[in-house]
């Protein structure tokens, strides 16, 4: 395995004396912690967003439209279209159990709807005891059908069923088994997690010259969008451990999400856009990289860590590579109207809630927290706002029962604005983001 680049104060002091990819100076670090302001106040809606009710009405819409069950009705009370044998249980491509063809292949998103269904159950769990068996049955459901995983190679499988050839859709679906046992307590999905990374994930560190780990078994090339991921799961783990009392086993782990976050480094570039040279930088691997270095900072209590995780943020708040101009601000770009694509930014809004609501960050950069919150509540403002959210009858166009999110947050989905596809990424990002605004709303600076 790879040694960490950060290992303590002096690995630190050692790496500013080196040229690694990525780095940037103190200087130029001081430089993006005071991006440019936009001069203009901006009022996004015309009222003041309660976003308790927006959360509410977005999520159950989400889940409803998109999480298939043989029980499912729509709006007028309709039995919905459902195969019973394959899909109950799990989140579908297209809205109301209408399955595509292509639905054996949902596996790596089911973990970012996960983790907007997650977070809307922590919301409303202690609130509503009819809403919160629902929704636990709903996981117990998607558990038995692990997640809607298509791998057909049992060795790749593990013994739990949740692995993959693709590292970083195991490591996502490892994530979201360990968010849901968080939310419920329910051992059985810790369990399914660790025994997934130790089995299925844990071995691949061995198959790159580097020690980062490769993006599946059939491809060994290392890339961004699995080592940020899979550092996550293994600070997690190695935090669980911790807790635990076993410290041989937190270290390993923690090894593990040092030397994945290491990867992370070594595609940064100095505005803390992650990308190899010539290639396209992406909102999910921004995310992914703020909080494994957030993680991976609380575990060490190295700020090396931290430093990056949040150059990461800002170069996604401010970066021309990844948004465009809309009314005189940054709004996240928009990255395709695929299934891949269009589910991006909801693993972004999902990790930055958590460093906005972490208040020990401050101790090391007292504004990164605001800004975060600032860029969050401006989408979630135009996604909530710009949805059509009128009850019109069957048949006439922008309903709130059939209006859809489209990929950028100030256009509804629709064929004029060629957002043909991406019904459950766009619809995903949308309500992760403003679960993540309900999440954060009472924060103040």
């Amino acid at each position: 395995m790879k040694t960490s680049l950060f290992r303590g104060i002096a690995a630190m002091m050692a790496v500013s004396a080196v040229a690694v990819t990525g780095s940037c100076s103190e200087q130029e670090y001081e430089d993006l912690t005071t991006p440019p302001r936009v001069d203009k106040n901006h009022t996004y809606a015309p009222y003041a967003i309660d976003w308790t009710e927006a959360a509410d009405s977005c999520s159950t819409a989400f889940i409803g439209r998109f999480f298939c069950t043989p029980e499912a009705v729509d709006k007028d009370g309709n039995k919905l279209f459902y195969k019973a044998d394959e899909y109950n249980g799990v989140f579908t491509y297209a809205e109301y159990n209408n399955m595509r063809a292509d639905n054996f292949n949902n596996y790596w998103q089911q973990a970012h709807c996960m983790a907007a269904m997650v977070d809307y159950y922590n919301r409303i769990k202690a609130s509503n005891a009819e809403e919160e068996a629902r929704i636990k049955d709903y996981f117990s459901r998607w558990y038995a059908q692990r997640g809607n995983n298509y791998e057909g190679n049992t060795d790749w499988k593990g013994s739990t069923g949740f692995g993959n050839d693709f590292t970083d859709d195991t490591s996502w679906i490892i994530i979201a088994l360990l968010q849901m046992y968080d939310a419920t307590g329910d051992v059985t999905y810790y369990d399914a997690a660790k025994k997934t990374w130790d089995e299925c994930i844990r071995p691949r560190f061995e198959l790159t010259t580097s020690g980062w780990l490769p993006w599946k078994w059939t491809d060994l090339g290392p890339n961004e969008c699995t080592n940020g991921p899979a550092a996550i799961c293994a600070a997690m783990l190695s935090k669980y451990s911790q807790d635990a009392g076993n410290a041989k086993e937190a270290a390993k782990y923690l090894a593990e999400a040092q030397t994945c976050f290491d990867q992370n480094i070594d595609v940064m570039n100095s505005d803390g856009t992650l990308a190899p040279a010539g290639g396209a930088p992406l909102s999910y691997t921004q995310g992914t990289c703020m909080e494994a270095g957030r993680l991976i900072w609380h575990l060490t209590g190295d700020e090396g860590y931290l430093k990056k995780a949040i150059l990461a943020g800002r170069g996604q708040m401010n970066s021309s590579r990844m948004n465009e101009l809309y009314n005189g601000e940054w709004v996240a770009r928009d990255e395709g109207t695929d299934e891949n694509n269009s589910i991006f930014k909801a693993v972004m809004f999902h990790w930055f809630a958590r460093m906005i609501l972490d208040t020990e960050v401050d101790s090391f950069d007292g504004k990164i927290r605001k800004e975060l919150r600032d860029y969050l509540y401006r989408h979630a403002s135009y996604y909530w706002a710009n949805i059509d959210k009128r009850d019109l009858p069957e048949g006439e166009y922008g309903g709130w029962k059939d209006a859809y999110f489209g990929v950028k947050c100030y256009q509804p989905r629709s064929a004029e604005n060629g957002d043909v596809g991406g019904s459950q990424g766009a619809y995903a990002s949308a309500a992760q983001c403003i679960e993540a605004m309900c999440m954060i709303k009472d924060v103040q600076f």
